[in-house]
């Protein structure tokens, strides 16, 4: 069976490097800072806290890991409050009090060097699973034989709807490096609006046995963010995620900005989404 990559059960996109000429951190100058994580609205497992992870980049062929931003300070506004969001560990920031509602606008404040950085995403309702359901498939000349989880889905119609999806085996997010995630990891429904979809397999590369834990999520995000993930995907091959490896690549635009100096750009981005879950155990 081909070797997956088994990522721990995080909620944050991130990527490696791909262009060194435009990911470095060249020596002596400052680093830059990268945000991964936001807002989610999950019905099916609520979360307990929301969480930001703060890193920095790191210097020209410098393969440590990225350093965690432990002294900054994170506001989320959702309209109507401020939600301070705490360190607490390895650059992580949470919020237990804040909360997750759709046709929200979610805008973010970090404080951090004596400079202010800001963004905001919407958490747009995302439709449900009609089925979800595991079909074992015979080796193929581009796949191992099998099971694989699929779903079918009905798009709600006149509804412009941007897609990014994920799949969980046994507790754990499965990627594999592979650019055709740019066309099946996330989707926007221009070519099906209104349809009910059959048979959708949102990652070809993950394939269960009998007896796993398979847990499928399907996002409803902004098109802002779907444009980042698109870019993401098509640029690096999807080969790392949040709290693994080096940034984004630079010429990936982030919807957060250095208020005071522009020009030192953020990497990452703040995404707000809706989350629609269901799991099952692969049985025959």
């Amino acid at each position: 069976m081909k070797k997956l990559v088994l990522i721990c059960s995080l909620i944050f996109i991130y990527s490696c490097e791909t262009d060194v000429t435009s990911d470095i951190t060249l020596a002596g100058s400052a680093p830059r800072l990268v945000i991964n994580g936001g807002i989610e609205r999950n019905t099916t497992t609520p979360l307990t806290e929301q969480r930001i992870r703060l890193t920095t980049t790191t210097g020209f062929l410098d393969d440590t890991d990225p350093l965690p931003v432990t002294n900054a300070t994170i506001i989320v506004n959702d309209g109507n409050q401020d939600f301070e969001f705490l360190h607490t560990e390895n650059g992580i920031y949470t919020n237990s009090g804040i909360t997750a509602s759709l046709n929200t606008s979610y805008t973010i404040t970090i404080q951090w060097q004596g400079e202010t950085y800001q963004g905001s995403d919407t958490l747009n309702e995302v439709t449900n699973f009609d089925n979800v359901y595991a079909v074992f498939e015979e080796e193929t000349l581009f796949t191992d034989e099998g099971y694989f989880v699929k779903f079918d889905s009905t798009d709600p119609a006149d509804i412009a709807n941007f897609y990014y999806y994920r799949v969980f085996r046994n507790g754990e997010f499965v990627i594999v490096p592979d650019p055709g995630n740019s066309r099946t990891l996330v989707e926007s429904d221009e070519f099906f609006d209104g349809l009910q979809r059959i048979e959708v397999n949102p990652n070809e590369e993950v394939i269960f046995e009998l007896g796993d834990a398979a847990i499928i999520q399907q996002l409803g995000i902004s098109e802002a963010y779907y444009e980042y993930l698109l870019e993401l995907f098509v640029q690096t091959g999807n080969q790392g995620l949040s709290f693994v490896g080096n940034p984004p690549p630079a010429s990936i635009r982030s919807n957060v900005f250095n208020l005071d100096t522009p020009s030192n750009r953020v990497l990452g981005y703040f995404y707000a989404a809706d989350v629609e879950e269901e799991s099952l155990i692969i049985s025959e």
